[in-house]
């Protein structure tokens, strides 16, 4: 199996990867005896759903429990440098062992390995690969009766956290990180951790603004987000001087061979045209207006009557 890169966050649960890890270093079929191993102090809470995450130096601790009387000694495989093989603990039945984990950083392994006689894992000390902690337990355990071992493996990622601070020129905004919803602007976003995030502040008829930001660990980045309306275009034509009027306001007027173009909220929407020469009867339309699209309205005296129609 290889190691989690920068870019993993959270927890892989040993299910999941169990059948990546090599043999001796999964739970064994037919042991005698099962060992369960967590980290001693609860994962930072993020706002993002990420588990599993650890601010440095990490968890500190991990709890072990056995079904049996054991031996329990536990391998921690680090991002980076060598494995730490730790002393070795007796453990009773249904006792929880708190044993001291040490300083990492990155995405960080631990295959617990308990078994009912001594095993001697100096062998793993300063591995750097799952496949030579994997050599160094199988190593180990050839002096000892089929069924006498198990282990269990613990997963988890030590981050630097930054924070975010998100304001909008609309308050109120939803703002979502990586697609969580977080809370509204303005706020401020703790505990995120470094590297490369998704900021959307959105608002019911305003565009989403979109922001991709790098967090730093221990420093504060911020993100202004300026949403705009979401609009179309009514353009309006006529060939004689009108006034218009949108749902009983007046917009403006409609000056021969130049027009009026609007920006105007998407709907359906009551349009008034009234010509200036009173002698011209006024035109009373409904028109829809959709998004980022233009709605033409051409207004002409034909035959000396003036229409309004949509093209």
């Amino acid at each position: 199996m290889k190691r989690a890169g920068l870019g993993v966050m959270g927890l892989v649960l040993a299910g999941l990867i169990s059948g990546c890890v090599p043999a001796p270093l999964r739970a064994q079929a037919g042991a005698e005896l099962r060992v369960t191993a967590a980290p001693g102090t609860p994962a930072v809470q993020t706002v993002t759903g990420a588990v599993g995450l650890y601010r440095e130096p990490g968890p500190g601790s991990l709890r072990v429990v056995t079904d049996r009387a054991a031996f329990v000694t536990s391998v921690v495989l680090p991002e980076r440098g060598g494995a730490v093989v730790l002393p070795a603990v007796r453990t009773e039945a249904g006792v929880t062992v708190v044993t001291s984990l040490p300083a990492t950083s990155g995405y960080t392994q631990v295959f617990t390995v308990a078994s009912l006689q001594p095993m001697a894992l100096d062998g793993a000390r300063g591995a750097t690969s799952v496949a030579e902690v994997s050599r160094a337990v199988e190593a180990a355990a050839r002096t000892l009766p089929a069924g006498a071992y198990t282990v269990a493996t613990t997963v988890y990622r030590v981050e630097r956290f930054g924070t975010l601070n998100v304001t909008a020129n609309l308050a109120g905004a939803e703002v979502r990180i990586n697609g969580e919803r977080v809370g509204t602007a303005p706020l401020q976003v703790q505990d995120l951790p470094e590297g490369q995030v998704t900021v959307e502040v959105s608002r019911s008829g305003y565009r989403t603004f979109t922001q991709r930001v790098n967090i730093t660990g221990n420093e504060v980045s911020s993100v202004n987000a300026s949403l705009r309306l979401i609009t179309g275009t009514l353009s309006v034509r006529s060939d004689v001087l009108a006034d218009l009027y949108v749902e009983r306001q007046l917009i403006g007027t409609v000056q021969p061979g130049v027009g009026l173009d609007l920006p105007l909220r998407p709907g359906v929407l009551s349009l008034n045209v009234v010509p200036r020469n009173r002698a011209l009867a006024s035109q009373n339309l409904l028109v829809r207006v959709t998004a980022d699209r233009v709605t033409p309205v051409v207004c002409a005296v034909t035959n000396g009557e003036y229409r309004c129609t949509l093209p």
